[in-house]
């Protein structure tokens, strides 16, 4: 739930001596010679050959084996997803059920569908962000992307032990902060390949159950602190039960990033009463948009504590140092 540099290097551990190029291992033991009556020597079999060729040619066949290699990608854009279509989002099954309007655990708040057919998606925030704009919070997505523009939200997702990758059973993962100045290419967007810092004094997350599979980055669960900026300020917002995936890149960057999980309603509004003292209208426009609108961990009374949500990501390669 946690968040590099390409380290590609070459070690070879093949081969063959010449000396079984030289000395055949067979078919030229001394011949036995009968006087009389006198017999032509038995005729060479050339086993010794066919067998040292063999043994080159399978010298050759072997495959070549490379280290494992780091990969780090800074994310370039971050956002919330949304439901374009009704009963659909994308996101995860967070809680490993497929839910409807009778089910009490989620305070009977149905379920999606991915957009790839995927039953059971838990993503309650897909159907909250047309209301940020009416309530005047759907600046939040803009400010977001100008801290990322201007470095001063810099995500990292670092994949380690990577021997695969299109497929890789077992990676380590990492998400991580960074700090520097980006340079921006004409789409005003993070350009590939920079040099980052990191942070000081950040922790990094620990993503478990990280691997490749065809192509894709998956982990989680996982648990991380999102930086959230409201107003030019930035806040901690903790990610509860997370999981992510993402397409690789050949060049290690990412696309078409989705990262899900839970987010604690009381979390949410602790942000949006200290976001109030530089607007009064904040902390009573997100308390309206999420009353309500839990749908995980039922207290004793039967109210959601929880919301589930997911944010869709793009990331570049990049390095630390």
């Amino acid at each position: 739930m946690r968040t590099t540099s390409a380290l590609l290097t070459l070690a070879l551990c093949a081969g063959c001596g010449s000396d079984a190029d030289d000395t055949p291992t067979g078919g030229n033991a001394p011949r036995n010679i009968v006087s009389s009556p006198p017999t032509a020597p038995a005729p060479e079999t050339g086993g010794s050959e066919t067998t040292a060729d063999a043994a080159v040619d399978e010298a050759d066949a072997a495959p070549e084996t490379h280290p494992p290699e780091t990969l780090l990608a800074a994310v370039n854009t971050l956002g919330f997803t949304r439901s374009d279509s009704p009963g659909v989002a994308p996101g995860f099954n967070l809680d490993g059920r497929v839910s409807d309007t009778s089910d009490a655990s989620t305070c009977r708040k149905p379920d999606f569908t991915s957009p790839e057919g995927e039953p059971g998606i838990d993503n309650q925030l897909a159907t909250l962000v047309p209301l940020f704009e009416v309530v005047g919070i759907g600046a939040v997505e803009g400010l977001v992307q100008n801290s990322i523009k201007e470095g001063g939200l810099l995500i990292m997702l670092e994949a380690g032990d990577v021997n695969d990758r299109v497929d890789d059973p077992e990676i380590t993962l990492q998400l991580r902060l960074g700090q520097g100045t980006p340079l921006l290419g004409t789409d005003g967007l993070l350009l590939s390949g920079q040099t980052f810092h990191a942070h000081e004094g950040a922790e990094s997350s620990v993503i478990e159950n990280a691997r490749i599979e065809g192509g894709v980055l998956r982990g989680g669960p996982f648990e991380a602190v999102l930086p959230i900026v409201v107003f030019g300020v930035e806040y901690e917002l903790p990610l509860h039960n997370a999981f992510l995936r993402a397409d690789l890149t050949y060049d290690g960057s990412l696309e078409n990033g989705i990262m899900g999980g839970e987010v604690i309603i009381e979390d949410i509004l602790a942000i949006a009463m200290r976001a109030n003292a530089a607007d009064g209208s904040i902390l009573p426009a997100v308390r309206g948009v999420l009353n309500g609108r839990g749908d995980l961990d039922p207290d004793e009374g039967g109210v959601c504590r929880r919301i589930s949500g997911a944010f869709d990501f793009g990331g570049v390669s990049a390095f630390l140092y």
